[in-house]
């Protein structure tokens, strides 16, 4: 390793040997002390110094000096190595001399000759001490800087990671939905067709994107706990028996138990567990009224039931799109959610909307309320059945209904 470099320069040899002796004396091991008796010669050790790719510490220049005065050979320094330190010896110190020396060649210290011994240890030694300081707070930063780049590139890699690990659990979601639907044969895309009104609803409530992800995803998977149920009670063609109906609406419990315990999932269980909860706290699980129920189960409830209404069935017609919203209009405040259904009208009634629902068989196009006299369909068992709002989607519905929307179906 090259030690260090201090370069004095004192055209005067007695005081050039003195100062020599003294600096040589306080510096530590790895520095090496220099004595040159012009400037001219200083500049030769100095450019020879930085081909041998030696640290210069510092220069020491007395200022009388035949040739180039000492503030000018520091002011060259200055230029030329501009990271070492610089002390300049006057032997008629004024403050014109100072200001000069400070102002053009940068110097560290201004000292009046003869420099006295105490002096001449404390101000090397402190001058030492403030030049490792800023090496090592540049190699701090340095480190820091460098350090600074390898974190970011983590960043990127983990983001990365996470957007895939999303990614596939967003597929496992879909898996399962499909998996669940494939046992149901009456609610063939029913989630699928959930999942866009719930996310139209979220942003029409100008929810945050991610949490209209989340509401999306929640509203995909909501009737997951029907997929340990018996294929025959989900399929079951005729009106559900009262313990069938209670096998049925213990799904969204069961839907939180399955999903509960994984933690990308742990944002959708509320929306989940309650999507069957009533706005006037009539409904299940947990019979929570009002703002107790979380937005995303709210939304779905919604987006179910209107689903559950419009969609077509082996064993009924779905209902007009007007006929719907004047159902869930009737039923803001009591099983859904008053800023909810004001927001989903507004989207099924916008042009742009409209073009954005879900087509195809199970959704019917917009159409005329019904008139007198017309029936919305068919019950399951083949009789003729209530208009069936479906907000709730598992029980079957009595005769003639109080609460048209609130009536669930037994397969939605």
């Amino acid at each position: 390793m090259n030690r260090r470099a201090l370069v004095l320069v004192e055209h005067d040899a007695r005081a050039r040997a003195l100062v020599k002796e003294r600096v040589a004396a306080i510096c530590p091991p790895e520095i090496e002390v220099l004595a040159a008796g012009t400037a001219e010669e200083a500049l030769g050790i100095l450019y020879s110094l930085r081909d041998q790719n030696r640290p210069i510490e510092m220069v020491i220049a007395a200022q009388a000096m035949p040739g180039i005065a000492g503030t000018r050979l520091l002011e060259i320094v200055s230029a030329q190595f501009p990271s070492v330190g610089r002390i300049l010896l006057s032997d008629r110190p004024s403050l014109d001399e100072a200001i000069y020396a400070f102002n053009n060649a940068g110097i560290d210290k201004y000292i009046p000759s003869p420099w006295e011994p105490e002096d001449v240890k404390f101000t090397i030694t402190a001058l030492l001490r403030q030049r490792e300081m800023k090496r090592l707070n540049e190699r701090l930063l340095s480190d820091l800087q460098v350090r600074n780049q390898e974190l970011t590139s983590a960043l990127g890699s983990l983001e990365t990671a996470r957007r895939d690990l999303e990614r596939s659990y967003i597929q496992t979601i879909e898996s399962l939905a499909v998996a669940l639907e494939a046992k149901d044969r009456y609610t063939a895309g029913h989630s699928q067709r959930v999942r866009k009104f719930a996310e139209l609803i979220a942003r029409a409530l100008d929810l945050p994107k991610e949490e209209v992800e989340i509401v999306g995803q929640a509203a995909l998977l909501h009737d997951i706990g029907k997929i340990g149920m018996l294929d025959k009670i989900l399929n079951k063609p005729a009106n559900l028996t009262p313990e069938e109906r209670e096998t049925i609406k213990s799904h969204p419990v069961v839907g939180a138990q399955i999903l509960g315990p994984v933690r990308t999932f742990e944002k959708h269980v509320a929306g989940i567990k309650h999507h069957h909860e009533m706005y006037d706290g009539t409904g299940y699980p947990d019979r929570l009224k009002g703002k107790e129920i979380p937005i995303a189960a709210r939304i779905v409830c919604l987006a179910d039931a209107f689903d559950a209404m419009t969609s077509t069935r082996p064993y009924r017609v779905g209902l007009p799109l007007e006929f719907a919203i004047q159902e869930m209009q009737k039923q803001a405040g009591r099983q859904f959610c008053p800023d909810c259904v004001d927001a989903f009208v507004r989207v099924l009634r916008s042009t742009a909307a409209a073009d954005s629902l879900p087509q195809g068989p199970g959704v019917p196009a917009p159409a005329a309320p019904l008139t007198a006299g017309e029936a919305p369909g068919a019950g399951p068992a083949g009789g003729a059945d209530a208009p069936r709002a479906a907000a709730s989607g598992d029980d079957a519905a009595p005769p003639a209904p109080a609460r048209v929307a609130a009536a669930p179906d037994p397969h939605s």
